[in-house]
């Protein structure tokens, strides 16, 4: 599971650089992408320092 959202990341990381390439770093477009690469990222967190580490938590 955890090796999938890896493979999420990285593609929505290129789409985000291809994005700030062609819009600019500050358009709608690559904002937008940005924002769904740290939900991504912070799906993976939430996946494995939750499961891995029990005494560490997020606050929800």
């Amino acid at each position: 599971m955890n090796t999938m959202v890896l493979v999420l990341i990285e593609e929505k990381r290129q789409q985000m650089i291809e994005l700030a390439l062609t819009y600019g770093f500050t358009a709608k477009e690559t904002i937008q992408c940005s924002q769904e690469l740290d939900e991504l990222i912070n799906r993976y967190l939430q996946q494995t320092v939750l499961t891995e580490s029990p005494f560490l938590s997020v606050p929800q």
